[in-house]
């Protein structure tokens, strides 16, 4: 959620005059995130997200609009587009595609306590279980192949001793490719700025354009690789909470369990490697974030070093 493209107040005007949302005052951009164009806009009705999609394709947009309605409908804290004067949730805005989302109170916790995880785990639960039989028909596209992909763009760029190491765990995941897994719609990207509390109640999950139909128990694995450790290291009390909260609402399967070791790997390699390619090749924008890619360097060392299924 950076700033890609700049829009002007006059812009912004002529936007929201297709909405029943009153008058602009005044708008920010909003600096996380790395996908889309997002801006702060409180207009003389309230406060709202504006987002202008930068990378989704027009084919697939209306599809994460569905999912984000179906979600909405379902009780989930999840932004729900708003609907234009023609009862449309997208509109035309500096020449991309472009939708209002209420905002959602609260802010986004650096250092989660056990009763964040708590909570993560238990809305993550709910989220797998209110869409088990949700119909996505985009799959989740950050799997073995695109691994493989991003590694070939930027392996010149890469230290001998970090391309051996990739090397072996892109060879290790082939091997253990994971058959028969549950699968669902992922959020795919549940990290911590994604994600709003109010004290230690959580308010809002946010940025699903990572979503795809996937595997569940690697969107735990991505979930808990972000929230459960401290200085790159795991916390036990932490992904305990998580794990219980979950299957309260989701019991893992017995072949879930078994494959969690290889999750977690095939987790943090994925965001050594995205981090790794926005680090090499980022993209222009007025506000923009980089995130450090050693983090799931290290976990995916320490995975490979020992691990034991749960």
């Amino acid at each position: 959620m950076s700033v890609y493209s700049a829009v002007t107040h006059t812009q912004l005007d002529q936007f929201f005059s297709n909405y029943p949302l009153g008058e602009v005052l005044s708008y920010e951009g909003i600096q996380d995130g790395i996908d889309n164009t997002n801006y702060f806009v409180t207009t003389t009705e309230g406060e709202f997200v504006l987002t202008l999609f930068e990378s989704l394709s027009a084919d697939k947009l209306p599809h994460f609009v569905n999912l984000l309605l179906y979600l909405g409908k379902n009780n989930l804290p999840c932004p729900s587009p708003r609907l234009d004067k023609q009862s449309r949730p997208l509109g035309l805005l500096n020449n991309k595609q472009a939708a209002i989302f209420n905002r959602f109170p609260g802010s986004a916790v650096s250092t989660p306590s056990i009763k964040h995880c708590h909570e993560i785990g238990l809305h993550l639960g709910r989220l797998h279980r209110h869409t088990q039989n949700y119909a996505f028909p985009i799959n989740s596209n950050h799997d073995l192949r695109w691994c493989k992909s991003v590694f070939n763009k930027i392996e010149r760029h890469l230290t001998v001793v970090d391309r051996a190491l990739i090397t072996d765990e892109l060879r290790f995941q082939a091997s253990n490719q994971a058959v028969d897994l549950p699968k669902g719609v992922i959020h795919g990207d549940l990290f911590k700025d994604n994600v709003l509390f109010i004290d230690d109640k959580l308010s809002g999950l946010l940025d699903f354009y990572s979503a795809g139909t996937g595997i569940l128990v690697l969107d735990l694995a991505i979930t808990a690789n972000d929230w459960c450790h401290d200085d790159g290291v795991c916390n036990p009390e932490k992904l305990a909470a998580l794990l219980s909260t979950y299957e309260r609402v989701r019991p893992l399967e017995s072949s879930e369990k078994q494959n969690w070791p290889i999750q977690l790997r095939a987790a943090a390699l994925r965001f050594w490697l995205s981090r790794l390619e926005h680090q090499l090749y980022p993209r222009a924008g007025a506000i923009t974030q980089q995130k450090d890619p050693l983090v799931f360097r290290q976990l995916l060392w320490q995975y490979r070093q020992q691990q034991k299924p749960l």
